[in-house]
């Protein structure tokens, strides 16, 4: 019996001892696992993994709401503004010229007749129809001495504008061309006062309306003329003429013929104004333009004005011998006196001329330089103003008065007629007294 219990007792001993072993082994297995996923590298290297699959889906879905967004953003984008493509090109809103099947005589025809070279209205004449009519319209002070010299409006309902040119006895064909019925016509013509229009000819316009948005584009055919469809109303045409002037011209439609006469804008071309103050001094010069206008080009730049130093030789900042500057304004100068100079004669015209305003040494030399191999035509008409014609239109002003100022810009224009036809300016004398300034320019015309 003891042999029996003590056997017994081993025997039960040995199995708590099994499953305590069990159980260590089973804990210890745990504890292994757990130091595995932290310190194992190749678990850490499937977490990254793990990672980067989602960064990939976070990308992905990224992309998509972009996408989504983008696509959102250009249906709305495309939405407020219909009158641009998909490559954010301004719609074409013109149409194609076809005369087909329309009348194509006009008749009741207008001819306003303009004195070239003065710009008045001499006489408006009529036509019944269609065809020739020898113009004989009479001039007290004819621009080009004896012979009267015109530019001529012709005009009729339901035909687009025309222009013509001629001189006293010429014989001109009158042959309009229909405007399409249906959508909007019109003819636009660079007007400068004194000398006739000159037909906008192949020029890009941008349309908008009194909101700003753009309503379409169209650009004008050789003779300044366009058919496009646009709704009435009131837009403003933008547009650069043949000197690169920009214009922004407010037109209203309400009918399907527009005849545009657009006043062109002179080009102030070279201005250089020259400084003599007693003594060292600072000063703020800056331009006004009372009838309109803008700088377009500046040495050194003009910003909202010129603040500058100069010494009593004139010169600016240590490095400018004047200040320099372009600018864009009506041409409302004057075109009645003036001089006529052959192009083998016009540096020694000017030369003298601009010792005779008042300019001497290193001005007139400049103005030479710069001018005599630019103005190669055969003749030309030149018309001086001074302060009284320059100051309505581009105003200069000093921080400190000058005490003696002379201003001259020359208008300058071709003429085929290379004889004496204009009145003799009168040259009033320049004295340079105290703080001096001095400006020349040309104006081409």
């Amino acid at each position: 019996m003891n042999k029996l219990v003590l056997f017994t007792a081993f025997l039960f001993s040995f199995v708590l001892i099994s499953c305590g072993n069990d159980v260590n082994t089973v804990k210890n297995d745990k504890e292994q696992t757990n130091d595995e996923s932290v310190n194992d590298e190749s678990v850490n290297d499937e977490t990254v993994n793990d990672n980067e699959v989602t960064d990939e889906v976070t990308d992905e879905t990224a992309d998509e709401v972009i996408d989504e967004t983008t696509d959102e953003t250009t249906d709305e984008t495309a939405d407020e503004n219909p009158d641009t493509d998909n490559s954010g090109e301004c719609t074409d809103i013109s149409v194609t010229y076809d005369k087909a099947g329309l009348e194509d005589t006009a008749t009741d025809i207008s001819l306003e007749v303009y004195s070239n070279g003065w710009g008045t209205l001499l006489d408006t004449l009529t036509m019944e129809t269609e065809g020739s009519i020898k113009l004989e319209v009479s001039e007290e002070d004819p621009y080009n001495g004896d012979t009267p010299s015109y530019f001529i409006y012709e005009t009729a309902d339901g035909f687009f504008t025309n222009t013509d040119y001629a001189v006293f006895g010429d014989t001109i064909n009158v042959d309009l061309d229909p405007v399409m019925p249906d959508h909007i016509n019109g003819s636009i013509y660079m007007v400068q006062s004194y000398f006739g229009p000159s037909a906008l000819s192949s020029t890009d316009i941008k349309v908008t309306d009194k909101n700003g948005k753009t309503a379409g584009c169209f650009t004008t055919d050789p003779n300044g003329r366009f058919v496009i469809d646009l709704a009435d109303g009131d837009y403003v045409f933008s547009f650069k003429d043949m000197d690169e002037s920009e214009y922004d011209h407010e037109v209203s439609v309400d009918s399907n013929y527009l005849d545009l006469r657009i006043e062109a804008e002179a080009q102030m071309a070279k201005p250089n104004i020259y400084i003599y103050p007693e003594k060292t001094v600072e000063l703020d010069v800056s331009l006004e333009f009372p009838l309109g206008g803008t700088v377009t080009t500046s040495i050194p730049d003009y910003g909202n004005g010129w603040h500058v130093t100069v010494t009593p030789d004139g010169m600016i900042d240590g490095k400018y011998g004047y200040l320099f500057y372009e600018s864009q304004n009506p041409d409302v100068f004057q075109y009645r006196s003036g001089w006529t100079v052959k192009n083998s004669g016009l540096e020694s015209f000017f030369r003298s001329n601009l010792s005779a305003y008042g300019f001497a040494g290193k001005e007139i030399e400049d103005f030479i330089e710069w001018w005599i191999p630019r103005l190669d035509a055969g003749c030309y008409d030149i018309y001086p103003q001074t302060a009284n014609e320059i100051d309505p239109v581009v105003k200069l002003n000093f921080s400190m008065i000058p005490d003696s100022l002379q201003r001259l810009s020359y208008a300058v224009k071709e003429t085929p007629a290379c004889k004496e036809h204009l009145a003799e300016p009168v040259i009033e004398p320049f004295e340079r007294t105290g703080f001096s300034v001095l400006e020349w320019g040309v104006t081409i015309r």
